[in-house]
């Protein structure tokens, strides 16, 4: 398997076009979701199977978009080489959230939210990373540097769609643009999004974000816990970020030889 570095040079600037093309797509597939949401008074059971409707097909068109250009989807992530490490790459970070969920205990309680409403969150939470991170970290990102030839910056560019793609489904719910909490969210999914393709870089997998796009969107395990405090929530992706961060300036460290 080629590096990171090796793989992104190789897509050019007709793949990032393509990429930006089905960015435009999602940002206006989630307006439209998020309108019919918003004025048609739908049953929990309809919304998320929309939801769920949308996830499938947003991955089947990057997959189709993928092969007409005749690229394997090894170039978006998804292979089989070092799967098992990557896993466990992922697994090390997982902790930071797992911890933190299971320490609300101590704040709303020990007591267990319902396991069928507790897995069907866990299984709508899965689809739904798994989708983004094939569009976004698998497929955007990477294409991006076909226009984008820095590295880094691409990595930010992409973070910043990243962000942008939430917008959608926040405006058409009135929540302010300019607002403080908006402002971090916007924060937190740009550098959730670094944090991401840091992952994806260590094998050229997928595996290890899905792993953490999983952990950092886990469900509540106990009643009550919806109502704790943004910053409690906040404080396991604070540290998530920083230790990928750092764990990523260690790893790409030139190492000196001695001659």
């Amino acid at each position: 398997m080629l590096s990171y570095t090796q793989q992104v040079s190789k897509h050019s600037k007709t793949d990032a076009i393509i990429a930006l093309g089905f960015f435009a797509y999602f940002i206006l597939r989630d307006f439209a979701v998020s309108l019919i949401y918003a004025q048609f008074n739908l049953s929990a059971q309809v919304w998320w199977s929309l939801i769920a409707a949308t996830c499938v097909v947003d991955i089947l068109l990057v997959f189709a978009i993928v092969k007409l250009r005749k690229q394997s989807l090894a170039s978006i992530g998804l292979h089989k080489q070092k799967l098992w490490a990557a896993l466990g790459f992922g697994l090390c970070f997982a902790p930071i959230f797992l911890l933190q969920r299971v320490a609300q205990g101590t704040i709303v309680g020990w007591t267990f939210a319902p396991f069928g409403s507790f897995l069907f969150s866990l299984m709508s939470v899965t689809l739904w990373a798994v989708r983004e991170d094939i569009s976004f970290v698998g497929f955007i990102q990477t294409r991006l540097h076909g226009l984008v030839k820095h590295e880094a910056r691409a990595i930010n560019v992409g973070a910043a769609l990243f962000a942008l793609a939430h917008v959608p489904f926040r405006l058409v719910q009135g929540i302010p643009m300019g607002g403080m909490m908006f402002m971090l969210l916007l924060v937190n999914w740009f550098f959730m999004h670094r944090a991401f393709v840091l992952l994806l870089k260590k094998h050229y997998s997928l595996a290890p974000v899905f792993v953490m796009h999983v952990a950092s969107n886990f469900p509540g395990l106990w009643q009550g816990d919806s109502a704790l405090a943004w910053w409690w929530v906040a404080i396991p992706t604070v540290v998530f970020c920083l230790a990928v961060e750092l764990w990523h300036g260690r790893w790409n460290k030139p190492k000196h030889t001695l001659s």
